[in-house]
């Protein structure tokens, strides 16, 4: 029996594996040192404001089809490892590079955005 390959699908694309999805909650509350103690300013959890992060590998060419979206600031659809659809993401290019001795496959660690 092979390895379970893990993957996601960003817009067309569907990666060849993901690693490190994390949720990168949007929580709105801040401590602020005074004289004397702490005030905490809440504004809450704004659930709209949360992101997603990962590393993905793909071939060079579905690379070339992420950094459009990157680039063109493109709202895609994103399914994740569980098969949760997230609409209307931004994809954030974080950094890449070649996949160590595979010139024809990158990793690129990205952020998508809710909006």
């Amino acid at each position: 029996m092979g390895a379970i390959q893990i993957h996601i699908k960003i817009g067309e694309i569907q990666t060849m594996s993901v690693t490190n999805w994390q949720t990168v909650p949007d929580d709105r509350q801040t401590m602020i040192e005074t004289i004397g103690g702490v005030v905490v300013q809440d504004f809450g959890h704004i659930s709209d404001g949360d992101k997603f992060s990962c590393t993905v590998t793909v071939t060079r060419e579905d690379s070339e089809i992420i950094f459009g979206y990157w680039h063109n600031r493109t709202l895609v659809n994103v399914v994740d490892e569980g098969g949760a659809i997230y609409q209307n993401m931004r994809v954030k290019v974080k950094s890449y590079g070649f996949l160590q001795g595979f010139a024809k496959y990158l990793q690129i660690n990205l952020e998508f955005w809710k909006l």
